[in-house]
Protein backbone atom coordinates (compact mmCIF):
# COMPACT_ATOMS: atom_id res chain seq x y z
CA UNK A 1 0.00 0.00 0.00
CA UNK A 2 2.81 2.40 0.91
CA UNK A 3 4.57 1.89 -2.41
CA UNK A 4 1.37 2.40 -4.40
CA UNK A 5 0.47 5.55 -2.48
CA UNK A 6 4.00 6.89 -2.91
CA UNK A 7 3.80 6.33 -6.67
CA UNK A 8 0.40 8.04 -6.87
CA UNK A 9 1.23 11.02 -4.67
CA UNK A 10 4.87 11.61 -5.57
CA UNK A 11 4.04 13.90 -8.48
CA UNK A 12 2.27 16.17 -5.97
CA UNK A 13 5.39 16.33 -3.80
CA UNK A 14 3.92 14.05 -1.17
CA UNK A 15 6.14 11.38 0.34
CA UNK A 16 4.50 8.26 1.76
CA UNK A 17 6.32 6.05 4.25
CA UNK A 18 5.32 3.88 7.19
CA UNK A 19 6.74 2.80 10.51
CA UNK A 20 5.87 -0.76 11.44
CA UNK A 21 6.33 -1.31 15.13
CA UNK A 22 6.90 -4.78 16.42
CA UNK A 23 5.71 -5.86 19.83
CA UNK A 24 5.08 -2.54 21.58
CA UNK A 25 4.03 -2.45 25.23
CA UNK A 26 0.75 -0.52 25.06
CA UNK A 27 -2.49 -0.42 27.01
CA UNK A 28 -4.13 -2.36 24.17
CA UNK A 29 -1.61 -5.19 24.57
CA UNK A 30 -1.98 -5.11 28.35
CA UNK A 31 -5.70 -5.81 27.87
CA UNK A 32 -4.93 -9.27 26.48
CA UNK A 33 -5.66 -12.00 29.03
CA UNK A 34 -2.28 -13.62 28.34
CA UNK A 35 -0.33 -10.33 28.40
CA UNK A 36 2.35 -11.61 30.78
CA UNK A 37 2.95 -14.67 28.57
CA UNK A 38 3.19 -12.53 25.44
CA UNK A 39 5.59 -10.10 27.11
CA UNK A 40 7.80 -12.92 28.43
CA UNK A 41 7.99 -14.50 24.97
CA UNK A 42 8.91 -11.18 23.33
CA UNK A 43 11.62 -10.53 25.91
CA UNK A 44 12.95 -14.06 25.37
CA UNK A 45 13.07 -13.66 21.56
CA UNK A 46 14.43 -10.14 21.43
CA UNK A 47 18.21 -9.73 21.19
CA UNK A 48 17.64 -6.57 23.25
CA UNK A 49 15.87 -8.61 25.96
CA UNK A 50 12.94 -6.26 26.25
CA UNK A 51 9.63 -5.29 24.71
CA UNK A 52 9.43 -2.02 22.83
CA UNK A 53 7.51 1.03 23.94
CA UNK A 54 5.98 3.86 21.96
CA UNK A 55 9.05 6.07 22.40
CA UNK A 56 11.08 3.50 20.46
CA UNK A 57 9.18 4.56 17.33
CA UNK A 58 9.46 8.33 17.71
CA UNK A 59 12.97 8.70 16.29
CA UNK A 60 12.04 7.08 13.00
CA UNK A 61 8.81 9.08 12.82
CA UNK A 62 10.68 12.34 13.44
CA UNK A 63 13.21 11.42 10.77
CA UNK A 64 10.50 10.62 8.21
CA UNK A 65 8.84 13.98 8.86
CA UNK A 66 12.10 15.89 8.45
CA UNK A 67 13.93 17.24 5.43
CA UNK A 68 16.59 14.59 6.09
CA UNK A 69 14.16 12.08 4.56
CA UNK A 70 13.33 14.20 1.51
CA UNK A 71 14.44 11.47 -0.93
CA UNK A 72 12.79 8.64 0.98
CA UNK A 73 9.37 7.49 -0.14
CA UNK A 74 7.50 4.24 -0.56
CA UNK A 75 9.27 2.54 2.33
CA UNK A 76 8.24 0.75 5.49
CA UNK A 77 10.71 0.94 8.36
CA UNK A 78 10.38 -2.05 10.68
CA UNK A 79 11.20 -1.25 14.29
CA UNK A 80 10.81 -4.45 16.23
CA UNK A 81 13.97 -5.02 18.27
CA UNK A 82 14.91 -7.74 15.75
CA UNK A 83 12.07 -9.95 16.97
CA UNK A 84 11.04 -10.67 13.38
CA UNK A 85 14.33 -12.52 12.84
CA UNK A 86 13.47 -15.14 15.43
Amino acid sequence: MVKYAAAELGEKGIRVNAVSGGPIDTDALKAFPNYEEVKAEVVKRSPLSRMGDATDLTGACSFLCSDAASWLTGQTIVIDGATSFQ
